[in-house]
């Protein structure tokens, strides 16, 4: 398209039309053009406007969050899939509406509140546990957060908490109902269980040819082959330009010499101290420390020393250069910090070291050759993407930029070749754009999409091979083994029910004969409960029918490889008045579901006072699919 408007970009036509178009500004004003704008509002509370922009950093933060729970993998696009820009949007008016309520009510939090919340958060704490306000001005620089900003942000917060606070103050959840949910959650059964492994009903013959091809007939989708394709992957690694890379030992030096610092280990100290907030008490355990030392001095004087091991000086704000220029054994006079009085002595030291020029060289040759390729993949990177848009085809385009070419015989949606192995194990990036691959007409190429690494990799379809029923003469033997299979499994039921006519004769028929009997396993389950998932060979489905059961009541169930007959045996209830009952659990779950509902209903009553506006067809275009 460039280039077709580079080649008539001079032709008469083409002039034609610009003086069409700047005729069409003179006559109708390009005042408009440049001062309309694009609304940004996505939602209204009342008379407050939520922007586009705080939905996005509300959205990322969302984001942020749930990131590490999906092993670090996580899209704008899989995260709108999730609900995260709804529950982002909802999470926003439900702050905006406490905010207005809040002021409503004159709720206002003063600075002595707003400093004791500070205080009291353990990402602001030293070792000591104590209040550090250099670790606060650093948390907030890494959050890209000002001071000014993070003290109204507590404001707002402490103030709908408060607000949250007065809507559920005072509720104490029915004592019977704890009891009745304590009883219902607490009460466990005991099961005699007896398994019998679909094998242990052993040979079921083989099958003759109209059962085989019947059987085939039957479950085709078993015998079908995905469909696969034959793909071109263009790849673009800054591994591969880093081995190509020459770095000449005048580069090499420099970098040593400019990064020097990086290469030493500075010197460490172990200090002992002890802070306290009255200087005459720090001026008499520094004196009495100069005869007894600083351990004994403060003993003395009922106070107890710290010992920060192995620091360097940048680990002592305010107070390192005083005990850095200390000699060991010395102790210092007392010095004054933001937590107090410190006198300190210096019991051990760890002098300075730094690495030689040859120690760190290959180090430095490395990460230079890929700092050098990861500037290079970019730039090839983008000349790569405008050719591909010129209608360059992938193998002109790997050529001409030196991007390596693969090519991929067949492979299936999941990254598998025919014979169930790994269709590319040396392109471990293309697994993720397998699902796009598959979405590519034959002949098309994708985009050069970036992976994990700065990895970029362009695919193209060369061939189709459309999912098929595999010939039943590649499949007899599979087709044989399910059979038997489901044989064993429905001979297994059938003995499992006379297992169960059995035990259902009553408590004189003993389980484990039965079992014995039928060549079945036999086991008594220890006490569980009914939120129990697994207990002791029971799958989650009979633990339900257990507890719905009466006792000697029998049920039956099955696992994908054997047959399961369980009796109960005992029911053992939950007594919310025994001496050990723990009700606080209980009583503190049902406490909070009150306040859930109660929070939720006073968030709608909110929503009819401050009607919530929201704008839909605006967040749809702000946050469209790439």
């Amino acid at each position: 398209m460039l280039q077709f408007i580079r080649n008539f970009a001079g032709s008469w036509v083409v002039k034609i039309l610009f003086v069409l178009l700047i005729l069409s500004f003179g006559i109708w004003g390009i005042g408009d053009v440049f001062r309309s704008t694009t609304p940004t509002t996505v939602a209204e509370v009342g008379k407050v406007e939520i922007g586009q922009q705080a939905l996005d950093q509300e959205f990322r933060r969302q984001m942020e969050r749930l990131r590490p729970m999906l092993g670090g993998n996580l899209t704008a696009e899989q995260a709108k899939r999730f609900g995260l820009l709804e529950q982002s949007l909802q999470s926003l008016i439900q702050r905006t509406l406490f905010d207005l309520a809040a002021s409503d009510m004159g709720i206002a939090v003063g600075p002595e509140v707003v400093r004791m919340r500070i205080a009291e958060e353990p990402a602001f704490r030293n070792q000591q546990g104590q209040f550090d306000p250099n670790i606060f001005r650093s948390v907030l620089r890494n959050n890209q957060l000002t001071e000014d900003a993070y003290v109204a942000m507590v404001q707002r917060e402490t103030a709908r908490q408060l607000v949250a606070g007065a809507v559920s103050a005072g509720l104490a959840p029915p004592q019977p109902l704890v009891q009745d949910l304590y009883r219902y959650r607490g009460e466990k059964r005991v099961a005699e269980v007896v398994t019998l492994p679909n094998a242990a009903i052993g040979d079921v013959g083989v099958p003759d040819d109209a059962t085989i091809k019947q059987s085939y007939d039957d479950h085709q989708v078993r015998f079908t082959a995905p469909e696969y394709r034959a793909l071109t992957v263009a790849r673009l690694s800054p591994d591969a330009l880093a081995k190509d890379i020459k770095i000449d030992d005048a580069q090499l030096r420099k970098a040593y010499d400019e990064r020097a610092n990086e290469f030493g280990a500075p010197e460490k100290r172990t200090v002992q101290m002890v802070v306290i907030d009255d200087e005459a008490k720090a001026k008499q355990i520094a004196e009495a420390a100069k005869a007894k030392g600083l351990a004994e001095a403060a003993k003395d004087a009922g106070v107890e020393p710290v010992t920060l091991d192995n620091i360097a000086k940048t680990d002592l704000p305010e107070i390192g250069d005083a005990a850095f220029a200390l000699e060991p054994g010395k102790p210092s006079d007392p010095i004054r910090s933001a937590l107090g009085w410190h006198v300190m002595a210096v019991t051990g030291i760890t002098p300075s070291s730094t690495k030689s020029f040859e120690d760190v060289r290959d180090q430095l040759a490395t990460e230079m050759k890929k700092e050098q390729a990861l500037d290079s993949v970019f730039s090839i990177a983008n000349r790569v993407e405008d050719q591909l848009a010129s209608g360059a085809s992938l193998d002109e385009v790997a050529q001409a930029q030196g991007l390596s070419l693969t090519k991929v015989a067949a492979i299936d949606s999941t990254g598998k070749a025919p014979d169930g192995k790994d269709a590319a194990p040396d392109l471990p990036g293309l697994k993720a754009q397998l699902s796009n691959a598959f979405q590519l007409k034959t002949g098309a190429t994708s985009n050069l999409t970036e992976g994990e690494g700065s990895n970029f990799i362009a695919i193209r379809v060369d061939s189709v091979i459309p999912a098929a029923v595999r010939p039943l003469a590649d499949v007899r033997d599979q087709v044989i083994a399910d059979w038997q299979q489901e044989q064993r499994a429905e001979r297994a039921a059938k003995k499992a029910e006379e297992i169960a006519t059995r035990l259902k004769q009553g408590a004189e028929a003993a389980a484990q004969d039965v079992a014995t009997q039928a060549g079945a396993t036999f086991a008594m389950t220890s006490p569980f409960t009914r939120d129990a998932q697994s207990v002791q060979g029971l799958p989650a489905d009979m633990v339900a029918k257990l507890f719905a059961a009466k006792p000697n009541e029998v049920v039956t169930g099955n696992t994908a490889d054997a047959q399961v007959v369980a009796r109960l045996k005992e029911v053992i209830p939950a007594d919310p008045k025994a001496a050990d009952a723990d009700l606080a659990p209980v009583r503190a779950s049902v406490e909070q579901g009150m306040e859930n509902d109660l929070v939720a209903e006073f968030t709608s009553a909110l929503r009819d006072k401050y009607p919530v506006v929201i704008h839909r067809q605006r967040i749809d275009q702000f946050f469209a699919s790439n």
